[in-house]
Formats: structure tokens, C-alpha cells, sequence
């Protein structure tokens, strides 16, 4: 053939293999894609090596899920060889068990902690996140599975088998205390865990019975393990899907059926089987011996790495640090606390730094489980947590009585989170069964809704999810706002209508923060007074210079009114109080050094006009003083363990030092007058200087002279001030706490007890019977009766709720005084400390 006349072109090499392709006239491969890579000829005879196709990144993740797939067919899972953990430490246990990855890289977690499979091994941040798109992996890896037989699946793998024969392996359950009464109501007798020889002498205890808490049945461990493969199976129910009901059967009949089942044939083949497979698996002297030994070393190492990856997320948690940083890498400072406080542990524990170097080492591609990835970090905190959660719950369910408490605060992203809390009186059997007021916290809602009924709904279903009772709630604890404490349509109304014995009491750290809010502005004086405490602070901190003028003049900081937290005023007025002189020094060097606005000179020429006065002298001695008793009185109760006579007794303390507060008018202004002289300000007050109005005479009355001296500006300044603002905070003690003496009238037999006569106790037992009827009974009367003739040489005097509760319970007399006992934790949910 002459190619001199035909001159080649691209179409005529490539077109017809191409076209051919498309035509399905290719055949493919044996991997059913067509290789387009093999030499060919064209038309013209002429063999062409066609260009290689490159695979799409979806085909190469498949193919790489089929060959995991087909390598991992068969193989065990490391955590089926993990140690069984106890109660005591079944929290960090379960953090370890759903942490630990099949060989396919993917975690094995329990259904309640974790829906999907993740990845848990990556080498790069990048590779975790094209892991993470690639979804779950497809591996055949078993559920984890329970040891209760009741939930058992119907047919056993080998690998299930295994794994529960060596988990019952050290299984040795007095089944007299966790099987319930039979159908008489009597408790399973302990003859029947054993066997007695013929003499009766010897007994062997069966090994074989186990209980299930799902069922409430009883089970036989080997038949239901090995009966499906016997030709022969046994009847017994025992061996049976629903188990030996304990509610239908009585003690006596088993004492012959326990014998029948032991003498079966298939019982005794199945026995057999169990021991040959549990002594295999355990001495590791089967076939695969070498291999459960080596899956052995590699739990306990695995178990070890989790045990210190624990540690350092409960350090972490416990001081609410941030986990993560900007990359998930080693040795980079910008990986957050958990990798770095591990890099440091790494350098004195041997285990953890021969763990890193292999993460280190770590080849691209090839597979690690090493735990360290943000979704591990992420799952050890969920199942701290809930843990935390459960032990809550379980005390508070041995306590019975509890209060919830509530608030709300937007953060910074404008979420409205709502805290629910629940306080409980616990009884501490770890700290000599000491009982203890304790407020636990529940959980954040993020919840934006703000009436009354919305929230107490959103209340109700937060703790029934938690499995909380709420005709066991016996207080309600919220703010002062109008939707929590409203009579009407609040939220303390609306869990009354479902339950009258939550008793609401108000805030009572709120409620003390309201009152001095109120008397700060009972008359336009003390609201400027306050005012010009607050510009103060805007005043130098407006400025860095300004700030490091005051420090230098001062050596102090000033601080800025809050309205919601009162300690803040007290420690802005304590300040100007104690460096007034300091702080006008250091107001008149910023005028003459620093360059201000025209409007920042005015405001530092007022300030220094106003704090110049004696009025503001005056106000400085006064305030300092009451806002000090307000504190000390606030941070008793901010206590979360004071009960509800030291809330009452503390307040009616502040109202008595208040009222002699008012009395002592001149030795404030003697005080006052000290200061003035000392700072060269003159101790009269403003409305001296103001011009006088004299008043016009009738003809035939006498001209007078004015009336207004300086005695008269004094009783003005403490009749329209100062009286002013004591009567207002006297009144609002009075009337904003009426609640809480309503309800120490309520429980007066037991916070008052020694101060009433016998016909007043008789009364009062009588009401708080009839209103907590059902806890309390008739026989509280005689209780309370019989515990005050007793009182005076038995127990110390002066003694609070708290301190008589532990003190019945130290001297053991809880069993006759039981109903006063439970008034009085009762009693400890009415107060909320905020």
C-alpha cells in the first residue's frame, strides 16, 4: 500500500476506535470497563496505541471499598476482647468502648450514643475530610453486643458466640439480689444457685442460670448459645425465646425443674461446648490461639491509650478549655489543647510517646486507628457527659423531692439559652451519710420563645426526656420577670394548675438586687449621685491616658454600675469612697495635661463641681455603708446549700440593721463632715447656696426673716433623701420577701419549733398535713410531738433544718422520727439562692 497519496490524519487514527466505544462494539474487560489502553489497528492497518484513560475519583473509591471490604470479611472485632467494666467506672468504660475502631477504620458505636459509623483514623487534615465526604464505610462490622440474653438475636454468629462467652467468663451474679419475687412475692432463695452433692454436704454453684433485666426472666447460657446446633434440642424455657418468667412460677416448683434441666442430654452436650470454647478462647489453647492472644495485647493497648486520652478530656472539660485548634496535626502549636497537653504528656509517659510516634510515622494512605481525630474528641465529651447526666439523675431519684430552677440569657450569637437546673437534698453515703442541699445542672434549651406558657411547656418536656417526675417536684425557682413569676398566665402558675405542691419561691438573690435597684432611684438625688459614679468610669476609660493618669494618682481602679449584678455597684461606690481625693487630683491633671474635647472638658469640670459638694460627701459615707450590708447579705444567699430559714433569718437580720441604719443620721453626718474638712470642702449642703424665696407678708401680718438656715437644708437633705431611700428599701424587704415568710409560717412546726406552745404545734402540723397530704400523714402530729419533748437534752440548740436532719440521721432515730424527716426535706425546696 502506498501511504506517498494518503496522507495520514488524526480522525483516521482515533476516530474509529473512538466511535466504536461508543457503539458498545469494544468489549470490555474482565473488570467490565473497556480498555482503551490495548494497541489496535486502524483502517489503515497500522497499530495505535490509543491515550490511557484516567479513573474518576468516585471509581477509585469504590474499588477501594470493595477491596476493604473483601479484606475485612471474617475478621474479629478488637472490641469484642475488651474487659468487661464495672459500675464504678462503666462511664470511662463506655467512652472506651464506643471509641475503638474496626480494622475498616470505622468506629462500632451503640445505638442511644451514635446513629452512623464514622471515620476514625486519618493522616492528614486533609485526608479526613475527603474521608468524611466519602461517607460511612460499607464494612460487615457487628453490632456490639448486650450481655443480657433477653436481647440476644435469635441465631448467633460464631464471632457473637465468642465474644459472649468471654465476657460471661467472669460473670458471677447473686441472682438473690437482682431477681425480682416470684408469684407469691417471695425473694429467690439461695439454694437455688447451687447443687448439692448426695450427702449434702458439698454444693456447686450453677454456673449455667443467668438473669435478664429486659425479660425479667430466667435464662440457661449454654443452650441458648449451642441448642441450634444440637439435633436434639431441649424443651426447657430455659431455652426459649421469652426465657423462665419469674412472674408466673413459684420458688418450690424449681426446686425439681432446676435438677430436670442439668440431667437433660442436650444440656449437659451444650455444657460442654460452652466450657471447650471458653477454655479455648481464655487459655488460648485452640487452633487460633496465637491469634486471640495477640488480639488480647491489643486490647489491653488500646484500652491504655483510651484510659489517658480520658484523662485529658475530663481535665480539659472540668475547666471548660477549648479542645480543638486550627489544624488537627502533631507537633504544630496551632492544634488546640487536647493534641498539645497530649505532646506534653508524651514526653514523660513512654506508652504515649511510642503511640505518637507511630501517628507520626504514619504513612500516607495506610491505616491507624489512633483516636486523636476531632469526632473521637467529640464522643469521649458526649459520653462524659452523659454520664455525669445518669449519676445526676440517679441522685436525684434517691432523693425523691426536688425544685426546678430556671434562666435565661442571651449569648453573644443573640441565642436565648434557657438552663434547667434541679436541687435535691442528697444524701452522701460516700461522706459519712452527710445529707446535702446540692443544685444540679440539667441542660441548655435553646429556646427564644418568652411567654409563660411556652416556658413552663418547654419545662415539662425537658424533664419528662430526662425521666423526671413532676408530681415529685415540691418548688419552683425563677426571677422576678412577669412570665416566670406571674400569678396568672406565669410559668409558676402553669405547673401549679399540674402540680399544687411546687411551691413557687422567688430568686432570692433577685429580689435583693431588685430592692436596691429601686432605692437607687427613689428620688432624683441618689439617681445623680449614681449617675455621676458611672461617668466617673466612662470619664478615664474613654481614654488610655486618662486610665494611666488615674492609676498613677490612685493605684486603683474604678468600676462600672450593673444593674443586674449588685456587686458591681458595691464595688464602684467602695472605690470613689476610699480615693475621692485622689481621683479629683487625678480629674484636674487631665485637664491640664492631656488634650480634650470641649465636651470632655466639660464633663471633668462637673465632676470635680459635683464631687466637691458636701451632698456628695454625704451620699459617698451613706451608700458605701448600705450597699456593703446588701452584699454581705447577697453572697449568703448565692450559697446553693443554705435552706429556707437561713434565707429568712438573713433577711429579716438586713431588715433590723437597716432600720438602725436610719436612726443613726448624725453620726453620718459627723463622719461626713470629717471628710469634708479634711478635703477643704465646706460642710453645708447645696440648697444653702441656692437663692433664698422669701415669701409675701398678709398686711397685718409681721415681716420675718427666712426661715431657711442650715439646720433647716440638713432635715431637708435627711427628710427628702436620706429617709427617703431607707424607707424604701425597709419597705421593699418587707414586701418583697412576704413569699418567703409565708412559707416559713407554712413549715413553722419544724422551723420554729421550740419557740411554740403544744396547741400551736398541733395546729400547724395539722395545716402542713393537709396541704402535703401526700407525704405527710396524721401520725406527723405525734412525731413532731414526741421529737419536742426530746429536743432539749437530745439535741444542740439554735440548730438549722439542715443541721436537725443530719443529726436525727446520726443518732439513728430516722425510723422513728421518719415523717419529720420528710418535712424536712421538704422544707429545703421552697428557696431558690440563685
Amino acid at each position: 500500500m502506498n501511504f506517498s497519496h494518503s496522507p495520514l490524519n488524526i480522525l483516521d487514527i482515533l476516530g474509529p476506535p473512538l466511535l466504536a466505544a461508543q457503539n458498545g462494539l469494544v468489549r470490555p474487560t474482565a473488570t467490565g470497563k473497556c480498555n482503551v489502553s490495548e494497541p489496535r489497528l486502524n483502517d489503515l492497518g497500522v497499530d495505535v496505541m490509543l491515550p490511557k484513560k484516567h479513573k474518576s475519583g468516585y471509581q477509585k473509591r469504590k474499588e477501594r471499598k470493595v477491596k476493604e471490604r473483601m479484606q475485612n470479611e471474617g475478621r474479629q472485632l478488637l472490641t469484642a476482647f475488651f474487659p468487661k467494666v464495672s459500675e464504678t467506672n462503666s462511664g470511662a468504660g463506655a467512652a472506651a468502648g464506643a471509641a475503638v475502631a474496626s480494622p475498616d477504620g470505622s468506629s462500632e458505636d451503640e445505638p442511644e450514643v451514635r446513629d452512623e459509623q464514622r471515620q476514625d483514623v486519618f493522616e492528614s487534615s486533609e485526608e479526613v475530610g475527603e474521608r468524611e465526604k466519602e461517607g460511612p464505610s460499607e464494612g460487615n462490622a457487628e453490632e456490639l453486643l448486650s450481655e443480657d440474653p433477653g436481647l440476644w438475636p435469635d441465631k448467633l454468629t460464631a464471632q457473637q458466640r465468642e465474644t459472649l462467652v468471654c465476657r460471661l467468663a467472669s460473670e458471677s451474679v447473686d441472682l438473690t439480689k437482682v431477681a425480682p419475687k416470684d408469684k407469691e412475692g417471695k425473694a429467690f432463695p439461695d439454694y437455688l444457685q447451687y447443687v448439692k452433692s448426695a450427702n449434702g454436704r458439698e454444693k456447686i454453684r450453677r454456673d449455667w442460670l443467668i438473669h435478664s433485666d429486659s425479660t425479667k426472666a430466667l435464662f440457661c447460657i449454654p443452650c441458648l448459645l449451642f441448642s441450634h446446633e444440637q439435633t436434639r434440642q431441649s424443651k426447657s424455657a430455659l431455652n426459649s425465646k421469652d426465657g423462665l418468667k419469674l412472674s408466673d412460677i413459684k420458688w418450690q416448683k424449681m426446686y425439681r425443674k432446676f435438677p430436670e434441666h442439668e440431667t437433660h442430654t442436650p444440656h449437659k452436650q451444650c455444657y460442654v461446648k460452652w466450657k471447650s470454647l471458653q477454655h479455648s478462647l481464655l487459655v488460648a489453647t485452640g487452633v487460633d490461639g496465637h491469634l486471640q492472644k495477640q488480639f488480647q495485647t491489643e486490647a489491653e493497648k488500646h484500652t491504655k491509650i483510651l484510659e489517658r486520652l480520658l484523662d485529658v478530656t475530663l481535665h480539659l472539660a472540668s475547666r471548660n478549655l477549648a479542645f480543638r485548634g486550627k489544624t488537627s496535626n502533631l507537633d504544630d502549636v496551632h492544634n488546640g489543647n487536647f493534641l498539645g497537653t497530649l505532646e506534653l504528656l508524651a514526653h514523660y509517659d513512654p506508652f504515649l510517646h511510642e503511640h505518637l510516634e507511630k501517628v507520626r510515622q504514619n504513612k500516607k494512605g495506610s491505616r491507624l486507628t489512633h483516636y486523636l481525630s476531632p469526632d473521637t474528641q467529640n464522643e469521649f465529651i458526649e459520653l462524659c457527659g452523659k454520664r455525669v447526666l445518669n449519676t445526676i439523675l440517679k441522685e436525684r431519684e434517691d432523693a425523691i423531692y426536688y425544685s426546678v430552677i430556671c434562666d435565661s440569657t442571651p449569648d453573644i450569637s443573640h441565642t436565648e439559652q434557657n438552663v434547667l437546673l434541679v436541687r435535691y437534698v442528697h444524701h452522701d453515703k460516700e461522706d459519712s451519710g452527710v445529707w446535702k442541699i446540692v443544685e444540679r445542672f440539667i441542660e441548655f434549651k435553646d429556646f427564644h420563645k418568652k411567654t409563660g406558657q411556652e416556658i413552663s411547656k418547654m419545662i415539662l418536656e425537658a424533664l419528662q426526656s430526662n425521666g423526671i417526675p413532676l408530681q415529685e417536684c415540691r418548688g419552683q425557682g425563677y426571677d422576678n420577670g412577669a412570665n416566670m413569676s406571674g400569678k396568672v398566665k406565669g410559668v409558676q402558675a402553669q405547673i401549679l394548675k399540674v402540680n399544687p405542691l411546687a411551691t413557687f419561691s422567688p430568686c432570692a438573690s433577685h429580689t435583693l438586687n431588685l430592692v436596691g435597684v429601686h432605692a437607687a432611684e427613689s428620688c432624683p438625688e441618689v439617681a445623680t449621685f449614681f449617675g455621676s459614679v458611672n461617668r466617673l468610669y466612662n470619664f478615664f476609660s474613654a481614654s488610655p491616658e486618662r486610665w494611666a493618669t488615674l492609676k498613677e494618682k490612685t493605684g486603683c481602679s474604678l468600676h462600672r454600675l450593673s444593674d443586674t449584678r449588685w456587686s458591681a455597684r458595691i464595688a464602684a461606690v467602695r472605690v470613689v469612697a476610699a480615693h475621692l481625693p485622689s481621683i479629683l487630683e487625678a480629674l484636674e491633671c487631665v485637664l491640664a495635661t492631656c488634650s480634650l474635647t470641649s465636651e470632655a472638658k466639660s464633663e471633668a469640670n462637673g465632676l470635680i463641681s459635683y464631687f466637691k459638694t458636701f451632698d456628695a460627701i454625704v451620699l459617698l459615707a451613706v451608700w458605701v455603708k448600705i450597699l456593703q450590708c446588701i452584699e454581705n447579705r447577697n453572697v449568703i444567699l448565692q450559697a446553693g446549700d443554705i435552706s429556707l430559714d437561713v434565707e429568712a433569718a438573713n433577711i429579716k437580720a438586713l431588715q433590723e440593721e437597716m432600720q438602725a441604719f436610719r436612726n443613726r443620721w448624725d453620726s453620718l453626718l459627723a463622719e461626713a463632715s470629717l471628710v469634708a474638712q479634711a478635703m477643704d470642702v465646706p460642710d453645708h449642703f447645696r440648697s444653702e447656696e441656692r437663692r433664698k424665696r422669701k415669701r409675701k407678708c398678709m398686711p397685718d401680718e409681721m415681716t420675718q426673716e427666712d426661715a431657711t438656715t442650715e439646720d433647716s437644708a440638713e432635715n431637708a437633705f435627711r427628710n427628702n433623701i436620706f429617709f427617703v431611700a431607707m424607707d424604701s428599701i425597709i419597705s421593699a424587704l418587707s414586701a418583697r420577701f412576704q413569699t418567703t415568710a409565708n412559707i416559713c409560717e407554712t413549715f413553722a412546726p419544724i422551723l420554729k419549733l421550740t419557740d411554740m406552745t403544744e396547741a400551736q404545734i398541733k395546729t400547724t402540723c395539722r395545716a402542713l398535713a393537709k396541704i402535703y397530704h401526700m407525704d405527710l400523714s396524721q401520725e406527723f402530729e405525734n412525731e413532731v410531738l414526741h421529737f419536742r419533748t426530746i429536743y432539749d437534752a437530745t439535741f444542740l440548740k439554735n440548730l438549722s433544718s439542715l443541721e436537725l436532719l443530719n443529726a436525727i440521721w446520726k443518732m439513728q432515730l430516722q425510723s422513728i422520727f421518719g415523717e419529720l424527716c420528710i418535712a424536712l426535706r421538704t422544707g429545703f425546696q421552697q428557696v431558690e439562692a440563685g
